[in-house]
């Protein structure tokens, strides 16, 4: 796998440019903006996170409001993305270690720094993501690096560029050193796009046919079981009746060999009564006249 792991990408890479077109991030965004709008982005589609963001920015008096309210009101919020508690989380946790660590939420002195020392900084943070940090590192700190979210596994995964031990890790070998800084965001944003619509739709079939020509394998069809033929089932019924008939006559038989006990108690009769004796007729003797 990994000999051809380099055009396995680079295939990728051309299949999602021709049939997505990437999405820009705004260059008017703070760093810590940035990183917020990429807690929603993370397995959500561009509108969708769009939306997100600007409800989470425009409902809240500050970001420090934002840190205070409680998952539940902010899933409230986050309504229209896949997983709103999970976005939830992210952007909650993210906000409280920022304000643990510095006391404010200006993170644009991490752009002034040098840029190894800035990932560091952004690494500490307790609701970082993989996905999350290395979008933060390519649209605000100019770094190159290419956001891998769980979507975006899933499909290097489908196009067997990482195997099952790789994914785990959550990293991909050589994929910055395949895809140049130039093509980082281009390549980023269509293959979230179609990771996002793989994760949502997985039956759709324009999505399959896209994974089939990025080098997916096609999924194996269940073998279905041969169905008996008409002479096959008869036979099958009269083994079945031959079966029963002869349980029938083993247990008759059985029944019959069976024998059956005598009982050794003798009947007794009931006694006989004995005739009642009469009793002695007295004779009368007569008078003679005188």
């Amino acid at each position: 796998m990994s000999k051809n792991r380099g055009d396995r990408i680079l295939l990728l890479q051309k299949v999602v440019s021709k049939h997505f077109t990437p999405i820009p991030a705004p260059d008017d965004r703070t760093l810590l903006e940035h990183l917020i709008y990429a807690c929603c982005l993370e397995d959500a589609r561009y509108d969708a996170a769009d939306e997100a963001f600007h409800r989470l920015h425009g409902s809240f008096f500050d970001w420090n409001e934002v840190r205070v309210t409680t998952v539940t009101e902010l899933c409230e919020t986050l309504h229209n993305l896949p997983n709103p508690s999970a976005a939830a989380i992210r952007v909650k946790k993210n906000l409280q270690s920022i304000f643990e660590t510095r006391y404010s939420y200006d993170l644009d002195d991490l752009i002034k720094m040098n840029q190894g020392k800035a990932i560091q900084e952004l690494e500490k943070l307790s609701g970082i993501t993989r996905f999350v940090l290395n979008y933060t590192i390519q649209n605000a700190l100019g770094g190159h690096a290419i956001p891998i979210s769980n979507s975006i596994m899933n499909i290097f995964l489908a196009t067997e560029i990482v195997s099952e031990n790789e994914a785990k890790s959550g990293q991909v070998p050589g994929l910055e050193r395949t895809i140049s800084k130039s093509k980082g965001q281009q390549f980023t944003s269509c293959l979230h796009q179609l990771a996002v619509e793989a994760h949502l739709k997985p039956s759709n079939k324009a999505v399959r046919s896209i994974l089939k020509d990025a080098g997916a394998p096609e999924p194996k069809k269940p073998t279905a079981k041969p169905t008996p033929t008409p002479k096959a089932a008869e036979k099958t019924g009269a083994r079945a009746k031959t079966t029963k008939k002869a349980a029938k006559t083993k247990s008759a038989t059985a029944s019959k060999s069976i024998p059956v006990k005598k009982s050794s108690k003798k009947k007794t009769s009931p006694p006989k009564s004995k005739p009642a004796k009469k009793a002695p007729v007295k004779k009368t003797t007569k008078r003679k006249p005188r």
